[in-house]
């Protein structure tokens, strides 16, 4: 048995050594490493994708390169923003991107909650209602874009067809300076309303039903319920909810693109709509890569500020 043992010792040991004393791509490829190596498609996809147009970009806004004129490639250095400062048409564009942003993100928000309020009660047939407030999220804004241009037609469309039957003079939607931003932003309430209520929804699935029952049991009213318990409660994704919309309502580009072109004139133009006809319909690109960079800076801004509104209500509370 004294012999076995030392076989069975022995036999362990020779089985260890490859194991400790195994070459590079052994332990290279052995299962402590293995799992590191799934991360390496994400971050080289992070790389070209993500950090490099990023770093791109911002060199090429420091050059003066006009592809159209064939010039060559020459510094700038601040030029670019320079100009950008007195460009009358970026500061345009600059304000119609916030007018629409601020305006969109309010309406959605407002009928978000209200439809997500009146859902998260016992109501018959709610899951019927839950997937049509969902439909319009899931086309693509560039059928949408159609959708509404063909609705919004001053002759042939259905929206002025429905003001005829009412002996109400038609409405130049998308043809008028006065009416086109206001028209979009219809638009785009439509669409991005369901991605507030799913949202706000399941915050709203998600609270506690205690605080509820204390207030029924205090007779609290359902106005009191829903600003001294609802709304202190769903405050966070609230926040989040907005922020999210916010980020992607900067970035509007294509419903604009396909419903008025950035028209009449330039009252719907956005600042993303200007960079890309300075970059690829005007092939300056360092000044196009300026006009990308401005809004990204701003947009930064802006958020890092309505971030710590968000976090100091937060604490307040």
């Amino acid at each position: 048995m004294i012999k076995g043992a030392k076989i069975k010792y022995s036999t362990t040991q020779r089985a260890e050594v490859p194991l400790r004393q195994g070459s590079f791509l052994q332990r290279m490829f052995s299962d402590q490493y293995s799992k590191y190596y799934m991360l390496v498609p994400i971050i080289v996809y992070f790389l070209l994708i993500g950090i490099f147009p990023l770093i791109f970009s911002f060199v090429l806004s420091f050059l003066n390169w006009d592809v159209g004129a064939g010039k060559q490639i020459t510094f700038a250095g601040l030029s670019n923003y320079v100009e950008l400062i007195r460009d009358t048409r970026f500061w345009q564009t600059l304000q119609n991107t916030i007018i629409f942003t601020a305006a969109a993100v309010s309406l959605e928000t407002i009928l978000g909650f209200g439809l997500a309020l009146l859902l998260n009660r016992n109501l018959r047939g709610q899951s019927v209602f839950r997937v049509l407030f969902i439909l319009p999220m899931m086309a693509t804004p560039v059928a949408v874009g159609y959708t509404w241009r063909m609705l919004y037609h001053v002759t042939n469309g259905p929206i002025n067809h429905m003001l005829g039957l009412l002996h109400l003079p038609y409405v130049p939607w998308l043809s008028s300076s006065n009416t086109a931003l206001m028209s979009v932003i219809i638009t785009d309430v439509w669409q991005w309303t369901p991605f507030i209520f799913i949202i706000l929804l399941a915050g709203l699935r998600s609270l506690p039903k205690e605080p509820y029952e204390a207030a029924a049991v205090d007779g609290a009213s359902s106005i009191q319920t829903f600003f001294y318990i609802t709304l202190p409660m769903i405050s966070s994704v609230l926040a989040i909810a907005i922020l999210l919309r916010l980020v992607e309502a900067v970035k509007i580009f294509d419903i604009l693109f396909v419903m008025t072109a950035g028209g009449p004139g330039i009252s719907t133009e956005s600042s993303t709509m200007y960079a890309k006809i300075v970059g690829l319909g005007q092939f300056r690109l360092g000044y196009g890569a300026a006009i990308a960079y401005a809004l990204l800076i701003l947009s930064i801004i802006f958020f890092m500020i309505l971030t710590k509104v968000f976090r100091t209500e937060k604490e307040i509370e």
